[in-house]
């Protein structure tokens, strides 16, 4: 998937997380901003990616020794971003992790819509894809996502 499809699905993960799993945020702008950003992140292992251009070192890094849709698209990295987060005791942490997690999560299960799936157990070198499949970049199919997305999402806000 395209980097945009992502943040749409982030958004629609945000608002899946909120309205169908009723989930109270205390602070909304933080929770959705984060899902944003979360939506991106696992990318960081793809040097042409959106964050990968604009910290190429470690996406470069992550790239050689992982390579793509590898770690950061792993149960194990959830795992350990959600620890992490964890650690963060400030106000608004808690909407902060649930807004990133979701953005993860989200971005993720859009990547195994793809032909190449994710290793979703690393360091397991299988790799998983659900059964609808879409090919990265593919317009019409990028486009059906991401419509598809913003419809749930309208969907679920006009409840």
């Amino acid at each position: 998937m395209k980097g945009t499809t992502h943040i749409i699905g982030g958004l629609a993960a945000a608002v899946i997380t909120t309205q169908g799993f009723d989930i109270s945020v205390q602070q909304p702008m933080i929770f959705y901003s984060s899902a944003l950003i979360g939506a991106i992140i696992p990318d960081i292992c793809h040097p042409k990616s959106m964050l990968g251009r604009r910290i190429p070192i470690i996406s470069k890094s992550i790239h050689r020794v992982f390579g793509h849709r590898a770690i950061t698209h792993s149960l194990l990295f959830v795992i350990g971003l959600a620890w992490l987060l964890n650690q963060l005791s400030f106000g608004f942490a808690a909407d902060l992790q649930a807004g990133i997690l979701a953005g993860v999560i989200s971005h993720i299960i859009l990547d195994a819509m793809t032909p190449r799936g994710v290793k979703l157990l690393y360091p397991l070198q299988t790799s998983f894809q659900l059964p609808l499949h879409n090919h990265t970049g593919s317009k019409l199919g990028e486009t059906i996502i991401g419509v598809s997305l913003l419809f749930l999402t309208v969907a679920l806000l006009a409840v």
